[in-house]
C-alpha cells in the first residue's frame, strides 16, 4: 500500500510521545500538532496524509472534524475515542468520519490504526472508480445524442429525396397524358387523309422528342428513386450506433454488478447506493439502445412472434425482478398485486415480458425519488388487463396520441417519456390482439394498461 503518513491531532497539553513511538514502529510516519491550524497547514502541504483524532483530548472535535471535512473532503479522518464516549463516535461518524479506533488502557488498539487506515484507502479507490463510471455513463450519453442528430438528420435528407421523386412522378405521368394525347391526334389525322403525311411526320417527330424527353425523366426519376435508399442508410446508420453501444454497455452493467457485491463492511451505505444508481442509469441507457433496435426491427417489418399458452402471473413477475435494482436505485417501492386464479392465455412470453418490463421502466423514471410505482393484474371481462401506475407529474390529454411515436419527445420535470418503448410496446401488444389505454391525472400521476384476449 506504500507509506502510510498521518497527522495525529491530540489536542492535549503535551504529545503523547509514547502513541507517536508505537506508530512510528508499525511504519506510520506520525506529524504530531495540538491545533486545528497546525493540522490544516500540514494538510495543506501534503494531501496525501490521513487524519487521526483523538476525541477525548480535543475538546472540539466535532467542529474540527466538520473543518477538515469541509475543506479536504478526500482526506481520511479517523477518530479515537474511549469506550464511555461511543455517542461522541457515532456522531462524528455522521459528520464526516471515515472510520474509528476504541482506545484501551493497554495501547493495544494502536494495533487497529493502519487497518483503519487500509480501509479509508480502499474506500477512497472505490469512490474514485465511481466517479470514473459516472464519466463514462455522461460520455455515452452524448455520444447517443450526437448520433440520434446524425439520424435526424439523414432522415431529414431522405424525406427531400422522396418529396423530389414525387414531383418526378408527377411530372412524368402528365408528359405520358401529353405523348398520349400527341399519338391519338397522329392516328386521327392517319385515317382522314393521305396527302397529309408530311403534317403527320411531323407530328410523329414531336412525339418521338416527347418520348426521348419522357425517357429522360424516367431516368431521373431512377436516379432519384436510388437515391432514396439514403433513408434506409440512415436507419442503418442508427442501427449500427445501438449496436455499437450494446458491448461497451453490457461490459459496463457487469463491473457495476461486480462493485455492488462488495460487502458492505468494506464500504458505506452511500457509496453502494451510489454504484447502484450508476448501475440503474446503465441498464436504462442499455434498455433504450434495445428499444430503438426494436422500433427499427418493426418498421422493416422483422418482429416476430410466438405464441403458447402461459400464465401471465409468472410473466409479471420476472419483469418485476429485473427491474427492482431499477426501482432501488431511486428508492422506489415497486409493487406487483395479482390474484391466482386468472387463466392461461396464449401469448409469446418473452415479447409480453419485454413490453410490460418497457412500462415498468418507464414508470421508474418519471416517479419522483421516494415514492412508488404499482405492478396489478387483474380479469376484465373477455379481457386480461395489467394495470402500472406511477407517481409522476402525468400527461396532458393533448400529449397522449404523442406517447407510442417514436420520433416525437415528451418532457418532464428530471426526466423523459420513454416514447421509443412505448412504440415497441403497444406493437408488441397490438400483434397479440391487445392494446394499450391511456389515464392520467397531474396530481396522481399516469396508469398505462395493457389489455390482452383470453
Amino acid at each position: 500500500m506504500g507509506e502510510m503518513k498521518v497527522v495525529l491531532l491530540e489536542g492535549g497539553k503535551r504529545p503523547s510521545h509514547q502513541t507517536r513511538r508505537e506508530l512510528d514502529a508499525k511504519g506510520i510516519k506520525v506529524t504530531v500538532v495540538q491545533d486545528l491550524p497546525s493540522c490544516l497547514a500540514a494538510l495543506e502541504a501534503d494531501r496525501k496524509h490521513s487524519v487521526i483524532l483523538d476525541l477525548d483530548l480535543h475538546r472540539a472535535g466535532i467542529e474540527t472534524l466538520q473543518k477538515i471535512s469541509s475543506l479536504f473532503p478526500d482526506v481520511a479522518v479517523i477518530v479515537m475515542a474511549s469506550l464511555e464516549r461511543l455517542t461522541v463516535v457515532d456522531e462524528a461518524l455522521r459528520q464526516g468520519a471515515w472510520d474509528f479506533v476504541i482506545k484501551q488502557p493497554d495501547l493495544s488498539h494502536l494495533q487497529e490504526i493502519p487497518q483503519a487506515i487500509a480501509r479509508s484507502e480502499e474506500r477512497k479507490r472505490f469512490k474514485s472508480e465511481s466517479e470514473h463510471y459516472q464519466e463514462q455513463a455522461k460520455r455515452l450519453e452524448t455520444e447517443a445524442q450526437r448520433y440520434q442528430e446524425e439520424a435526424q438528420k439523414f432522415q431529414a435528407e431522405s424525406e427531400r429525396y422522396r418529396n423530389e421523386a414525387q414531383s418526378l412522378r408527377e411530372e412524368t405521368g402528365k408528359l405520358q397524358q401529353e405523348i398520349e394525347r400527341y399519338r391519338d391526334a397522329v392516328r386521327k389525322l392517319q385515317a382522314e387523309s393521305e396527302p397529309r403525311q408530311e403534317e403527320t411526320a411531323s407530328l410523329q417527330a414531336e412525339a418521338e422528342r416527347l418520348r426521348e424527353e419522357a425517357s429522360r425523366l424516367r431516368s431521373a426519376l431512377q436516379e432519384s428513386r436510388d437515391e432514396s435508399p439514403k433513408e434506409e442508410a440512415a436507419d442503418e446508420v442508427l442501427a449500427d450506433i445501438a449496436e455499437d453501444l450494446k458491448s461497451p454497455l453490457a461490459a459496463m452493467i457487469g463491473y457495476l454488478e461486480i462493485a455492488s457485491s462488495i460487502s458492505p463492511e468494506r464500504v458505506e451505505a452511500s457509496q453502494i447506493l451510489s454504484i447502484q444508481r450508476v448501475d440503474a442509469l446503465a441498464r436504462r441507457l442499455f434498455d433504450l439502445v434495445m428499444n430503438h433496435t426494436g422500433a427499427l426491427d418493426i418498421e422493416a417489418g422483422k418482429l416476430e412472434i410466438q405464441k403458447n399458452p402461459f400464465e401471465i402471473k409468472q410473466i409479471l413477475e420476472l419483469a418485476v425482478q429485473d427491474r427492482q435494482s431499477e426501482a432501488s436505485a431511486k428508492n422506489i417501492d415497486l409493487a406487483l398485486e395479482s390474484p391466482n386464479d386468472l387463466p392461461m392465455i396464449s401469448i409469446d412470453a418473452v415479447q409480453i415480458e419485454r413490453a410490460v418490463g418497457i412500462l415498468i421502466s418507464n414508470a421508474i423514471n418519471l416517479s419522483p425519488l421516494g415514492s412508488g410505482v404499482t405492478v396489478s393484474l387483474r380479469r376484465q371481462d373477455s379481457e386480461v388487463a395489467i394495470a402500472i401506475k406511477d407517481s409522476g407529474a402525468g400527461i396532458f390529454q393533448e400529449e397522449i396520441p404523442l406517447l407510442f411515436n417514436r420520433k416525437k419527445k415528451l418532457r418532464r420535470r428530471g426526466a423523459d417519456v420513454n416514447t421509443v418503448g412505448l412504440f415497441v410496446a403497444r406493437h408488441i401488444v397490438s400483434m397479440h390482439g391487445g392494446r394499450i389505454d391511456v389515464q392520467s391525472n397531474p396530481v396522481e400521476g399516469t396508469t398505462l394498461t395493457i389489455l390482452l384476449p383470453v
